[in-house]
């Protein structure tokens, strides 16, 4: 049997065994060469160049590269909880420079082409053509606010006479000087995002009544009120129920004329605005019928707070800007009118008859466990403290 030579490399052929004899060649049958050569045979296309090895195949070269680059489970979980966590950290870092930026106030407003316009006295005066004098305003002592967005407030306000018939298209221009009891600021959400700040203001004139209706509670025939009383007044006015049932009597009663000056510190509507103040009355309603209290279970009520609702939906004004005011007026029978300032002049949205529909929502501001705004609540204890604290009638006589 002839062996055919393969064509096996030079430097494998030196290597196989020379000594191999012709009976082993004829009694197997085979090749020695051709058996090494299977050895190192592949099934693979040869590569060009003068490698040959399947070290150099592209199979295994892909394998290899694969290997290394796949990583195991174990590493490729724990890459992904370290991104997780970078991406968690990096939320949390936003979410506290958000909540500094809504507490600091330092959003700017777009800049506008008008003047800036300063604080000016409110002067209820009917439509918008009447121009408010602002005189008095300029020369009015200002009281810090608390937040950089609306600075300040007046310490003293001038207020048209609250008596005039609904239906005036233009009401008295007399004024009647107002000055502020305490304010504060109404937040919502448990990030405190600040909305508007509200001031209670008392006709000068009414000062001495709610003296001696205050003094009364603690001494029927007392004129002022000696330190251990003003602290028991203070404590029985911050009392969610007795405070509310002091304040709930002496707007009742009647004879004091007040308001609420409001100015947004971002930009609101009157909807928003609305919807809380209809939520207070559902409220101290609801409470006090089921305590037992009917006089809120009337058409007559029902007929009220539709009038209230009405007063916010009509008109084309729908927005208070940042800035703007909004005045909130009880008279001395209790009658609610709602007024904002204009360019021109105050413009006033509606009147509510029903003494009920102001006194919830005075009661809203000054008592009960949940009110519109702590702060405002606390600074008005603290202004009628320094009313009871002389002798009545005397507080008048020093503002005038």
């Amino acid at each position: 049997m002839k062996c055919v030579p393969s064509q096996t490399p030079r430097a494998l052929r030196v290597s196989q065994t020379p000594i191999l004899s012709a009976r082993n060649v004829l009694t197997t049958g085979s090749c020695p060469l051709q058996t090494s050569r299977a050895r190192f045979s592949t099934t693979h296309p040869r590569r060009n160049g003068p490698f040959i090895s399947t070290y150099g195949s592209n199979e295994f070269l892909s394998r290899k590269h694969r290997i290394r680059t796949d990583p195991s489970p174990s590493s490729e979980r724990a890459r992904l909880i370290r991104r997780s966590k970078i991406a968690g950290f990096g939320i949390i870092v936003c979410a506290v420079c958000i909540f500094g930026i809504i507490k600091s106030g330092a959003i700017p407003e777009p800049s506008k082409n008008k003047k800036r316009q300063t604080p000016s006295e409110t002067q209820l005066d009917g439509p918008a053509s009447i121009v408010p004098d602002t005189s008095l305003q300029d020369k009015a002592e200002q009281v810090a606010t608390g937040t950089s967005t609306v600075p300040t407030f007046p310490k003293t306000i001038h207020l048209s006479s609250l008596d005039a018939p609904a239906n005036a298209s233009v009401v008295d221009k007399g004024k009647q000087e107002y000055q502020l009891v305490g304010l504060g600021i109404r937040t919502v959400s448990f990030l405190g995002i600040q909305v508007y700040v509200v001031g209670l203001y008392i006709a000068v004139p009414d000062i001495a009544t709610l003296q001696e209706r205050l003094v009364r509670k603690m001494d029927p025939v007392a004129t002022t009120l000696v330190p251990g009383e003003r602290q028991k007044l203070k404590e029985l006015l911050m009392d969610p129920v007795k405070g509310e049932e002091v304040w709930d009597e002496i707007l009742k009663d009647g004879g004091i004329r007040t308001a609420f000056r409001i100015v947004p510190t971002r930009n609101t509507d009157f909807m928003h605005l609305r919807d809380g103040w209809v939520r207070g009355i559902t409220g101290r309603t609801q409470a006090r019928t089921a305590a037992g209290d009917q006089s809120f279970n009337d058409e007559t009520f029902g007929a009220s707070v539709n009038d209230f609702k009405a007063i916010w939906g009509s008109g084309a004004r729908k927005s208070l800007p940042k800035g703007g005011t909004l005045m909130l007026t009880r008279d001395a029978q209790g009658k609610m009118a709602a007024w904002i300032e204009e360019k021109q002049g105050s413009l006033r949205l509606g009147v509510v008859n029903d003494e009920r529909i102001s006194r919830l929502i005075w009661l809203g501001y000054l008592a009960g466990k949940n009110v519109s705004s702590e702060g405002a609540r606390r600074s008005v204890v603290d202004g009628v403290m320094d009313f009871v604290e002389r002798p009545v009638g005397t507080v008048a006589q020093q503002v005038v």
